[in-house]
C-alpha cells in the first residue's frame, strides 16, 4: 500500500472512530482505536523504507509507545497509570526526536517558552486540587508534555518551515488533547469531551509524523 493510501486509511478510521463516539457505539470504538497508530507506523515505514535513520527509529518508537498507551487507556481506570507511563516514554522519544530532526542545533531561549510556562501554571492550578494521590505522576507527565511542545517551538529556524509548523501545530494539539482528557477526568464533566480529545489527538499524531517526514525533504 502506498503512503498516500495509508494516510487516507488513517483519515477514514479516524472519522469512523469519531462517528462511534457521537453515536455511542462501543464496538466500533473498540475496533477502530487500536488501528490508528499502527496505520501511522505503516505510513512512516512506507515513506521512509529507503532511508531509515535514527529519526525514523525514534518516530517509530514514539508511535509504538503511544499505541500501547492507547490500548492501556481503553481498559478500566486500573490501567490509567500504566497508560500515563507509556505516554511519558512516548513524549521522551518525541523530545529526543525533535532535537535530532533539525539542520542546526537547538538553542535554549526563554521568551518563546513563556506561553507554555504560563499555560502549565494555569493548568496545574485548576487540575492539581482534584487529582489526589495521582498528584506526582500528573505533575511529572505534565512537565514532560510541555517540555515536548516547548522543544518543538525551539525548532524554529533550525529546520525547514513545513517541518517546523506541522510539528509545532501537532504538539500544541497534543497538549490540548491531554489537557481536555485530564480536566474532563478530574475536574469537570465537559460536554463532548471525547470528541475533542480524540480529534485533537489523531490530528496531533499525524501532524507530528508529517512534520518529521518533511524534515527529510
Amino acid at each position: 500500500m502506498i503512503p498516500k493510501s495509508l494516510k487516507w486509511l488513517y483519515y477514514s478510521v479516524g472519522l469512523l472512530h469519531l462517528w462511534a463516539i457521537v453515536f455511542h457505539n462501543q464496538e466500533v470504538l473498540n475496533a477502530t482505536k487500536p488501528f490508528l497508530m499502527p496505520i501511522l507506523l505503516c505510513y512512516v515505514y512506507k515513506s521512509e523504507i529507503e532511508r531509515v535513520n535514527l529519526k525514523t527509529i525514534l518516530l517509530w518508537i514514539s508511535l509504538v509507545f503511544a499505541w500501547l498507551g492507547d490500548l492501556a487507556l481503553m481498559q478500566s481506570d486500573t490501567y490509567f497509570l500504566l497508560g500515563l507511563g507509556l505516554f511519558f516514554i512516548a513524549q521522551i522519544c518525541y523530545i529526543l526526536l525533535f532535537f535530532k530532526a533539525v539542520e542546526k542545533p537547538i538553542e535554549f531561549k526563554t521568551f518563546p517558552l513563556l506561553p507554555y510556562l504560563l499555560a502549565g501554571i494555569l493548568l496545574f492550578y485548576i487540575l492539581l486540587p482534584d487529582v489526589n494521590e495521582l498528584l506526582v505522576p500528573i505533575v511529572i507527565y505534565g512537565i514532560i508534555l510541555l517540555t515536548m511542545a516547548g522543544v518543538a517551538r525551539l525548532r524554529q529556524g533550525r529546520t525547514n518551515s513545513k517541518s517546523y509548523y506541522y510539528t509545532l501545530l501537532g504538539t500544541l494539539l497534543f497538549v490540548i488533547s491531554d489537557s481536555l482528557l485530564a480536566l474532563n477526568k478530574f475536574v469537570w464533566n465537559i460536554p463532548y469531551a471525547e470528541i475533542g480529545i480524540m480529534s485533537t489527538y489523531m490530528a496531533a499524531q499525524l501532524l507530528i509524523t508529517e512534520g518529521i517526514l518533511k524534515n527529510e525533504k
